[in-house]
């Protein structure tokens, strides 16, 4: 894999956008800007703006609609490409596009609060034929951690079997 990954951090230039493609997967798009600064001659001297377009998709993609906005400094992960394309008058152009696999609010900036997103609800379904696995056997706490200090733990369903051996006999390797 030839992939370039890139890692910057920048001011947000444009709205977040976020539209559905293909059978309503979503994408958010947006610009970042990345100005380097130099110290030159006992000063800060600014060097040149880079635009960047982001592109980010799915999950992440909802999440940087509702919490990116103009103006906002961020941090930017992903995959840089560049995507290159003729205009009519036959010059060619160039843009920087990085497809994020993660955005977030540059915290050398300001502050933030993060919210995690609601699960859908799980969907019920019925339990296994012979009971749930992890339940305690008849006569066990449901509590590993109520176990009496020198008492074996209990045996779960999943456990090994009572006569199985402790540990497993691994046979010596061969010297050579």
């Amino acid at each position: 894999m030839n992939d370039t990954y890139i890692t910057l951090a920048g001011w947000v230039g444009s709205d977040v956008s976020l539209r559905e493609v293909g059978g309503g997967t979503p994408v958010a798009n947006f610009r970042v800007a990345t100005t380097s600064r130099r110290f030159r001659n006992n000063q800060w001297e600014d060097g040149a703006t880079t635009w960047y377009s982001i592109r980010a998709w799915r999950r992440l993609a909802d999440n940087t609609f509702a919490s990116i906005k103009r103006g906002d400094p961020v941090v930017v992960h992903g995959r840089l490409e560049a995507d290159v394309w003729t205009k009519e008058d036959g010059t060619t152009n160039t843009q920087l596009v990085i497809t994020a696999s993660s955005v977030g609010h540059d915290l050398s900036r300001g502050t933030a609060v993060f919210t995690k997103p609601a699960r859908p609800p799980a969907v019920e379904t019925a339990p296994a034929p012979g009971g749930d696995p992890f339940e305690p056997r008849d006569g066990q706490s449901a509590d590993p951690w109520s176990v009496p200090l020198g008492e074996p733990m209990p045996a779960f369903a999943t456990d090994a079997p009572t006569d199985a051996p402790a540990v497993a006999s691994v046979p010596e390797a061969d010297a050579a």
